[in-house]
């Protein structure tokens, strides 16, 4: 399942449903690029390339999520169950 993590609250709800998915798929997109994902990890974890940006969160997340634009955001969407946590 992909899980959208946007929200500071919602998206670590968001984290803790992912953690207990063997198959999660997490995508940090708007202010969900703050969480902590050290409870996630071993997990595929994505980040919004803009988001990241525009947070300034570049030099915290380059080494432990894969950066990508929204086009592959709407990629992920379409082959995968969407949980929402934004």
């Amino acid at each position: 399942m992909l899980y959208l993590c946007g929200d500071k609250i919602l998206g670590a709800v968001g984290l803790q449903y992912a953690q207990m998915d063997p198959d999660a798929i997490v995508v940090l997109i708007k202010d969900g690029v703050y969480l902590d994902i050290q409870a996630v990890q071993g997990k595929k974890i994505y980040a919004i390339d803009e988001d990241v940006k525009r947070r300034g969160m570049t030099g915290r997340l380059k080494d432990k999520t894969d950066i990508i634009d929204y086009d592959g955001l709407v990629d992920l969407v379409f082959e995968n169950k969407v949980a929402n946590f934004v």
